[in-house]
Parts: structure tokens; sequence; C-alpha cells
């Protein structure tokens, strides 16, 4: 759904730059961001949903952000 088509009261979220909407529950979580300090913390999901969505049709996912929960 375009940006241009919902109320500016109810427009939250991601938007791609042609202003289509962006579902959340359709971005892959890359198997590196389950073993990631940071997965399950809602303070860090923003930037790493942000970062998965920037790299959805890329061969390899990386993540500066990524420390190992085992570490």
């Amino acid at each position: 759904m375009r940006s241009s088509s919902i109320p500016s009261s109810n427009i939250s979220g991601f938007f791609t730059d042609d202003g289509f909407e962006v579902n959340l529950d359709l971005i892959k979580k890359p198997s590196l961001c389950i073993t990631c300090i940071h997965n399950g913390d809602p303070s860090e999901e923003l930037l790493c949903q942000m970062n998965r969505y920037d790299q959805k049709d890329d061969k390899e996912f990386i993540c500066f952000a990524y420390k190992n929960s085992k570490a």
C-alpha cells in the first residue's frame, strides 16, 4: 500500500523509496541473526529489521553489529 493512500495519522513503519509500505512479517531472518546477542532485543529490533530489509536481495548477509550470543 502506498503511503499517499494512508491517512497521515495512521502512517507508521517502514516504507520503500517509492512510498510502499514494507510488511515486516515478510522480512526473512538470516541464520546469523538467530545466534546474535541482539536477537529478541526490542531496543535493537528496528535496526536489525532495517539491515535485513536492505540486504534482502543479496547473496550473503553481512551485519557489522553481530555479536555471538555464545561468546
